[in-house]
């Protein structure tokens, strides 16, 4: 595991229980930026949608937690929102929970077993036995959990108006 992400597995350890004590889900955390400043991105969820309070909530709270812990170097910027149209897929739940959309799924590399690609964009069929299930065109993929380096729900919008 690189430093990356042990930083972000230490984020998400951190904010988990913040966010649960609010009933909120952590979904998601990143780091990403440029020009010499980072940006630490934690996504939450709740039924019914998270509000502004919500992530303002949250974000004193992670704040003040991560003060403590100091687990990046340097400075950064917290962003705190919700998920949004393009949702991020990072556990079985999250794979289970949203069976039946449209979602693109990327790996680290090519996978042999799957025909070498690297990129699937089609139907979520579900998560198991440690692979995520999608049918891109009618032929279905057994993506394994481990190679997949992003995965999210790709937005569909109503052609007909």
């Amino acid at each position: 595991m690189g430093r990356k992400e042990e930083i972000l597995d230490r984020v998400r350890q951190l904010a988990a229980p913040l966010a649960a004590q609010e009933g909120m889900e952590l979904v998601d955390v990143e780091i990403g930026g440029g020009g010499g400043r980072q940006i630490l991105r934690v996504y939450l969820d709740k039924q019914g949608g998270v509000s502004l309070d919500d992530c303002s909530s949250l974000s004193r709270a992670v704040s003040a937690a991560l003060d403590v812990e100091d687990p990046l170097d340097g400075a950064y910027d917290l962003e705190v929102s919700s998920p949004g149209l393009d949702r991020p897929l990072r556990t079985p739940e999250h794979f289970e929970k949203f069976k039946g959309s449209k979602v693109r799924v990327k790996t680290f590399g090519p996978v042999p077993e799957c025909e070498n690609r690297k990129t699937f964009v089609g139907i979520l069929k579900g998560f198991s036995d440690g692979k995520v299930i999608v049918d891109v065109d009618g032929k279905e993929f057994r993506v394994p959990h481990a190679q997949v380096s992003k995965a999210k729900v790709e937005p569909v919008f109503d052609q007909e108006r």
